[in-house]
């Protein structure tokens, strides 16, 4: 299972839907809304962000929110070592049983 993600063969298909359905003329407008809505998204983003640490700041809470942020980060990386691993077995076995049913076909 990879990670989601926007490929070169969306990006493709999104240009062709975009050059199909909207006007040249009209692209630079569209971008341009797109790019006004992103803006003001990272904005909110940010400044939300700052008010949460400003939050732990006021009360007194930083320290505490830094041990937790790096006992998430070491769990996710832990999550992802294990499925790894377990992605890993997993094909192990489906390779065994190809070759088991393989020998059980020839001695047929």
């Amino acid at each position: 299972m990879g990670t989601p993600g926007i490929g070169f063969q969306e990006i493709l298909v999104i240009a062709a839907v975009l050059i199909i359905f909207i006007r040249p003329h009209e692209l630079p407008v569209i971008f341009r809304k797109i790019g006004k809505i992103w803006a003001k998204i990272y904005y909110y983003y940010t400044l939300a962000k700052r008010e949460l640490h400003s939050m732990e700041q006021e009360i007194g809470i930083e320290k505490e929110m830094k041990e937790i942020r790096a006992i998430n980060a070491r769990m996710k990386s832990e999550v992802a070592n294990f499925d790894k691993i377990f992605n890993e077995k997993e094909a192990e076995k489906a390779d065994a049983n190809q070759v088991t049913n393989t020998d059980k076909e020839i001695k047929i």
